[in-house]
């Protein structure tokens, strides 16, 4: 316990120092403990730091990916079932059985895999990996483990990915503040979204009307590009406190987690005010991006610690996944039905 409280205060001093140093920050920026200073965060060797969301700060991943603890490949016996991805921020894509409470990983994605953050599946259920540590978003088709497709046109730091119903790709860029749009099939973008005013950009989402929900951590907002736009709206939503990820579920029910508060706010699609509030299960300081399994389960990752999962409506959780170093980025195949 003393460990994790320890970690969780070296990760909010690193956001207060990366803060100042970011462009997207805003003065509505929740910050819970006092600096620190930089020779406190010396990086060990065989490590290196890459940008992160400002409120949860950067990350350090070791220089050479470690190999997961996890059999390689597809399991042979999910291939027609439901697969959870999850993505180890210091290793590759770990594949979990969703429906077994407390499981182990039983297979994994390494190869062009690098510091992964957010992951997303589309409707040919292929899998999409954002790349911190090399600057790419990888495509996977089912049952690959080399990827079919490298984006890297536009791509600064890629933390979040989302598709939309046509195939259309977006990618959140912690390096310049912007989200970058890709046709499907296309490795440089279509279109170029500046932040920058609005707050940095983090998880994405989208909805069953292919809108993209943005998620700013620095300005305590999400937003929404309407499907066919690249301007962003303000989405109104209250309860944000340092939101990180977006996911939506079954009817397009939309959880958001809020690193600064460690918790999860359920809306009903169309409302602003929370029906719900999660707590039980996120680690303080530890809720980074979710997503939603075919049944409607949501499974939220606790960064450096687990992913916990809760089933529909549910705010105590019925599994902990663990196997993963670094969890951040959550997906599953098939798609949920919103």
């Amino acid at each position: 316990m003393s460990q994790t409280t320890l970690r969780r205060a070296l990760l909010v001093g690193a956001a207060l120092a990366f803060v100042s140093g970011c462009s997207g920050s805003g003065p509505n920026s929740t910050q819970n403990s006092s600096p620190v200073t930089p020779s406190s965060h010396a990086i060990p060797a065989g490590m290196r730091m890459l940008p992160g969301p400002v409120v949860s700060g950067p990350r350090i991943v070791p220089i050479v990916p470690l190999k997961p603890n996890a059999p390689l490949g597809w399991p042979p016996r999910h291939r027609h079932k439901e697969i959870l991805f999850v993505a180890d921020g210091s290793g590759g894509v770990l594949m979990y059985n969703p429906r077994v409470a407390n499981s182990a990983p039983t297979g994994s994605i390494t190869t062009g895999v690098n510091a992964p953050s957010q992951v997303a599946v589309d409707g040919a259920k292929a899998l999409y990996v954002a790349n911190s540590g090399n600057n790419t978003v990888t495509v996977y088709p089912k049952g690959a483990t080399s990827p079919s497709l490298t984006i890297t046109g536009g791509l600064n730091s890629p933390y979040g990915v989302t598709v939309d119903s046509k195939g259309n790709v977006f990618v959140s860029n912690l390096g310049s503040n912007t989200v970058t749009a890709y046709k499907a099939g296309q490795t440089s973008p279509y279109a170029t979204i500046n932040f920058g005013a609005l707050g940095q950009p983090v998880g994405l989402g989208s909805d069953a009307q292919d809108n993209i929900w943005v998620a700013c951590d620095s300005t305590n907002k999400v937003f929404e590009i309407p499907a066919g736009s690249t301007t962003p709206k303000d989405a109104g939503l209250s309860g944000l406190n340092g939101p990180i990820s977006v996911s939506f579920g079954k009817s397009d029910i939309m959880y958001v987690s809020n690193f600064a508060a460690s918790n999860v706010n359920v809306y009903a699609y169309g409302t602003t005010t929370p029906s719900a509030t999660i707590t039980t299960g996120i680690e303080h300081f530890g809720p980074t991006l979710g997503g939603f399994t075919a049944k409607g389960a949501y499974f939220q990752s606790n960064q450096g610690d687990n992913v916990v999962g809760y089933k529909p409506g549910a705010t105590s959780p019925f599994s902990t996944l663990t196997g993963a170093t670094s969890p951040l980025g959550v997906a599953s195949e098939p798609l949920v039905t919103k």
